[in-house]
């Protein structure tokens, strides 16, 4: 199905002046399959006051406060032009916002299924789902303790003193969809938690596998995907142990005829020039998809301190949407074949970004900006005589007294030509 309004394909003819990551415009649809994405929405809220949201996450302030008309139609501009019949969201206030984003934006994309679910997060924003498609299943898990799951084997961030209430800081989503041919899929769109909280994402990971493998054990062939933003990247722990568990990143599962690797700007999510989001899919949807057929589609994502500032007005957000596609059929998905990304939707980004070697060179460079901190209590603790750097803990149980070095930040160390350590996964 392939929906879109003269205006707003108009406005994707020509790529942002912004545009840095991903494809200027999304893949055709191919026939015989459907699409499913993601797209974190960056705090949208709708211009309806919630009580409950004051201070400092007053969703009717100036923090966030409500999304404006500009920013919606940066956003709808984006989710028309991706065209997915299954879109998984993040970070939107509740269904009413949803539905009145639906009806206001999109009123042409087929949307009739609207999903959104309090997950449990203070500052009120959710995980949510449209779908062309019929929804079941929903289900969230709001307060699961977290601190009974055991994480096996070794290299996990430790969990800092203190922490013995811990849950999901915002619940997956689950829902299953299903096509009018009776194909289903079961989704957990997810948002892990963000910052300098490895070891909180790893327990919630740990956690949603235990609900897959729960799921599997009473049907074999059911098939799952996990969808949304990990603030993670591939190599760190969290979704390392998705995929030592049986799931697969469908946007990076190509063939050889596709040039350009997951740390090319073509596979970019962020605009912290990071890979954050993901599709993964279990073995048994993974015999549904189309090899080859994943994107990451740009938006106008204007640089920023993302950090600190609010975002510039009409800004869409600061992650890319990506989409697959699949066909609704079991085991049918070598039947359909994804042409290669055309140099013209993908040279934008490859013009606007340094190739991924010069991105390496550059990162791992000493610099002579380089600062160090008092290893004893630095959050980044490496040895003068190694090329890798760790967490402060790990580091300070590793690294004899004499030869620790410490570093304030995550920056600080990798322009100290450090590189993260394997065995704990220090991450920004």
């Amino acid at each position: 199905m392939l929906i879109t309004t003269i205006a707003l394909s108009l406005a994707f003819l020509a790529p942002s002046e912004h545009h840095r990551f991903g494809l200027t415009e999304a893949m055709p649809r191919l026939e015989g399959t459907i699409r499913v994405g993601s797209y974190n929405m960056l705090n949208y809220f709708d211009q309806t006051d919630d009580p409950t949201l004051q201070g400092k996450y007053d969703d009717f302030g100036d923090n966030p406060g409500p999304t404006s008309d500009a920013r919606c139609k940066e956003l709808a501009k984006v989710i028309v032009e991706l065209d997915a019949d299954i879109l998984a969201l993040q970070e939107v206030e509740s269904k009413e916002a949803l539905e009145w984003f639906n009806e206001n934006y999109l009123q042409d994309m087929g949307y009739d299924y609207v999903v959104s679910e309090e997950v449990g997060y203070y500052r009120g924003i959710e995980q949510s789902l449209l779908s062309r498609f019929p929804i079941s299943d929903v289900k969230t898990w709001k307060n699961v303790d977290l601190t009974k799951v055991e994480r096996k084997g070794g290299g996990w961030t430790e969990v800092p003193p203190g922490e013995d209430e811990i849950t999901f800081q915002r619940s997956p989503l689950f829902v299953t969809v299903q096509t009018p041919d009776g194909y289903a899929l079961s989704i957990f769109v997810v948002h892990h938690k963000a910052g300098r909280n490895a070891w909180h994402r790893e327990l919630e990971a740990v956690q949603i596998l235990r609900y897959i493998e729960e799921m599997s054990s009473k049907n074999s062939t059911q098939n799952i995907a996990v969808i949304g933003d990990f603030n993670a990247v591939p190599w760190d722990r969290s979704v390392r142990w998705y995929f030592r568990n049986g799931m697969t990143d469908a946007l990076s599962h190509r063939s050889s005829k596709l040039k350009w690797d997951d740390t090319s700007p073509l596979r970019i999510t962020h605009t912290s020039g990071r890979m954050l989001d993901y599709i993964l899919l279990n073995p048994s949807a993974l015999d549904e998809y189309v090899v080859d057929s994943g994107f990451v589609l740009g938006s106008s994502a204007e640089e920023y301190n993302w950090r600190e500032d609010p975002f510039p007005a009409g800004y869409a957000s600061d992650h890319c949407a990506i989409a697959i596609d699949l066909v609704p059929r079991e085991g049918q998905g070598n039947t359909v074949s994804a042409p290669p990304w055309p140099n013209a939707l993908t040279k934008t980004a490859l013009a606007a970004s340094p190739p991924a070697a010069t991105v390496t060179a550059t990162s791992t460079k000493p610099s002579n900006q380089t600062k160090t901190a008092a290893a004893s209590d630095a959050p980044f603790v490496a040895s003068k005589r190694s090329k890798v750097f760790h967490t402060g803990v790990c580091g300070r149980k590793r690294v004899g007294e004499k030869n620790q070095v410490g570093y304030a930040s995550f920056s600080d160390a990798k322009n100290a030509g450090k590189r993260p350590a394997k065995c704990c996964n220090p991450t920004e």
